[in-house]
């Protein structure tokens, strides 16, 4: 049975994928538009597959450029992110703009010129009851499906993407009164201030749609995420933020690519899919790789809140905790610190425990309510 096993692991050998490109690029992207106020440019090189980490180009010279020379100079704030504050008048739609990068080692980059379109009309984002299907024939799981309405002018650009945004709030289990930092040292601490949080994330799925074969220019019942009850997030207050974007062909078609891309394979020797390449280029070498699109856009907006105040007819999942009677806090055997207590009154029994279930960062999210948020 041992020799079995010891020839069995030895026919084990590891697929090394034979990527037919270059480990480390530069990749250049951004975006600019017609509002005022901060936008960012980043600048960075490709990791290799083994180890996907970003890893940031600083101190690059980062300007946009208009079709009259106007320019817009981007400041560096660390990691590869270069940022500017966009007067009021600097750009409307109709005008075009170009990207320029000179890296530390005195490389010129630039991207063609990209013309801001009119962004069609967004009607409204809204949501229904669901269910999402699984592997399992026989087994969905619910939730709610995002979707919006858009329509636009026959002038309106025809190619649209959306970036979206998703933030939830969500509540610790427990309250207490006091905090025991070690066994010996106990401070009243009133949890109140930890026990409401917020998360925010952006969507990693690319949604992008185009009306070019269409007769009028617009979308109905769009579909954006479903957001199931395999996690918190519908447990309080749930916001979708959706921007919709015009783009123009050349910039439709780049993330129509990106999308493609992004759509796993059917099968493990189909082959690797190559970068897409972008609008940007070398000044001196146009043979060089370089990754990533800067485009210009047009924006509308919109926010919506979703309210668990009793209206899915699912279980919403939520961190499970109870209180346990200070009799039991040392026969857990290893504490790990802090651990909190609630103590009722005098001549009450008091209650312990763990961080998590009466401090709500420990799930990653933060007590600073955001700008313009919406609770019941």
């Amino acid at each position: 049975m041992l020799i079995l096993v010891l020839l069995c692991g030895s026919c084990v050998e590891p697929f090394e994928p034979v990527l037919e490109e270059s480990q480390e690029v530069l990749v250049i992207s951004g975006m600019i538009s017609d509002r005022p106020g901060r936008h960012e440019i980043t600048v960075s090189l490709s990791s290799p597959y083994r180890l996907p980490v970003f890893q940031g180009v600083d101190f690059c010279m980062v300007a946009v450029e208009d079709q009259e020379g106007n320019m817009v100079h981007y400041t560096n704030i660390g990691e590869g992110v270069y940022m500017a504050d966009l007067p009021d008048s600097f750009l409307e739609v109709g005008d075009a703009v170009s990207l320029q990068v000179i890296t530390p080692d005195d490389l010129v980059y630039r991207s063609s010129f990209d013309t801001i379109l009119a962004c069609p009309q967004l009607d409204s984002v809204y949501w229904e009851l669901g269910q999402q299907e699984t592997p399992d024939p026989e087994f969905t799981r619910p939730g709610i499906q995002f979707y919006l309405d858009m329509s636009g002018k026959s002038t309106d650009s025809r190619n649209i993407i959306w970036q979206v945004e998703e933030t939830w709030e969500y509540w610790a289990s427990l309250i207490g009164t006091h905090i025991m930092w070690g066994p010996l040292d106990v401070e009243e601490f009133r949890t109140n201030t930890i026990f409401k949080c917020w998360k925010h994330a952006p969507l990693d799925h690319v949604y992008i749609g185009s009306t070019r074969s269409l007769s009028a220019n617009e979308l109905r019942r769009l579909p954006l995420n479903f957001v199931s009850n395999e996690t918190d997030r519908l447990s309080v207050t749930y916001s979708l933020h959706v921007q919709q974007q015009s783009l123009s062909s050349v910039a439709y078609d780049y993330w129509q690519r990106m999308n493609d891309q992004s759509v796993e394979s059917g099968g493990m020797y189909e082959k690797q899919p190559a970068s897409v390449a972008g609008n940007i280029c070398n000044v001196d070498d146009p043979e060089e790789v370089v990754l990533g699109f800067f485009y210009a856009t047009q924006l509308r907006e919109e926010r919506l809140f979703v309210h668990n105040n009793n209206l899915f007819d699912f279980y919403v999942p939520h961190i499970q905790c109870e209180y346990q009677p200070m009799n039991t806090l040392w026969v857990q055997g290893s504490i790990h610190f802090p651990v909190y207590i609630y103590v009722q009154g005098p001549f009450k029994p008091s209650f312990w425990g763990p961080e998590e279930c009466f401090d709500c960062r420990v799930q990653g999210g933060g007590t600073i309510e955001p700008e313009h948020w919406e609770s019941w």
